[in-house]
């Protein structure tokens, strides 16, 4: 066995040990009681087939958001996206342009679709294939602190799927279902990636600006009026635009073109 086999496999034992406790609370030093109960410890209403659909639902969300915004003139016209031409396939170039902002926005959307595959492997399942927006998401790029704006969107959806994701780490850990916690806690650092990707788009400094994430929710499902809007169309200060239909797989897997992420081999 090589080094880099040992680093792997003593990596491996240890976050198996951590996670078999919960994460959080092996660094921290605390002990934890796993609940045997059918719904998360506490007061939570969450079971892992609430916790799984509310995460698809999220996936389902963004790749439909970042679909459409990447297939809409107002959001990649400006000149941090396609500029002079607004196809996500080719992008215009600097000082009308920059691809390398476009292939960002394509890797992630290239990164949701697959995060909804891959909780639809273990069975996650959800009815909601139609969303909508605030009125403007898609006719301008904006800024993250705009809530109007594409930006201001992104920044709204990411901080959601991030606390969603937060919690079921410790909903399924205290569930017992330690085989989805590591897959849920893995898609919770992209969900993270993204939200400052989209900081950097909107040349806020320091675009990386949080020591933890934040954990808005203690229940999974506690992000349900958070994403209500999103599947009514009411409650957007100005108005909705939809319904949008989730993209088809052939759909995403053009627009995304060679510019996916890696799907890495798990270690565990």
């Amino acid at each position: 066995m090589d080094h880099s086999d040992r680093n792997h496999s003593s990596r491996g034992t240890f976050l198996r040990g951590a996670l078999a406790v919960g994460v959080g609370a092996a660094l921290a030093g605390a002990s934890v009681t796993l609940a045997p109960d059918a719904s998360a410890a506490g007061t939570c209403p969450d079971t892992v087939p609430s916790i799984l659909a509310t995460l698809l639902l999220t996936e389902r969300l963004a790749t439909t958001f970042y679909y459409t915004a990447l297939t809409s003139p107002g959001v990649m016209g400006n000149r941090q996206l396609g500029g002079s031409s607004t196809d996500a396939l080719d992008p215009g170039l600097p000082p009308n342009g920059n691809p390398s902002h476009v292939r960002y926005l394509q890797a992630a959307l290239d990164a949701e679709s697959k995060h909804a595959g891959m909780l639809a492997r273990v069975g996650a399942t959800s009815p909601h294939t139609e969303f909508y927006f605030p009125r403007t998401t898609f006719t301008q790029m904006g800024t993250s602190t705009d809530a109007q704006t594409f930006l201001g969107v992104l920044d709204q959806l990411k901080m959601t799927s991030v606390g969603a994701y937060i919690a079921a780490v410790s909903a399924l850990v205290s569930l017992r279902h330690i085989e989805l916690v590591s897959l849920t806690a893995g898609i919770t650092g992209i969900e993270a990636e993204h939200r400052m990707l989209g900081r950097l788009l909107a040349g806020l400094t320091p675009a990386n600006n949080l020591t933890l994430e934040r954990e808005p929710f203690a229940c999974v499902s506690d992000a349900a009026p958070a994403l209500r809007p999103f599947l009514t169309g009411t409650g957007f200060a100005q108005g909705a635009i939809g319904p949008i239909e989730l993209p088809t797989p052939a759909q995403t897997t053009h627009l995304v073109g060679k510019y996916g992420t890696l799907l890495v081999r798990r270690f565990l």
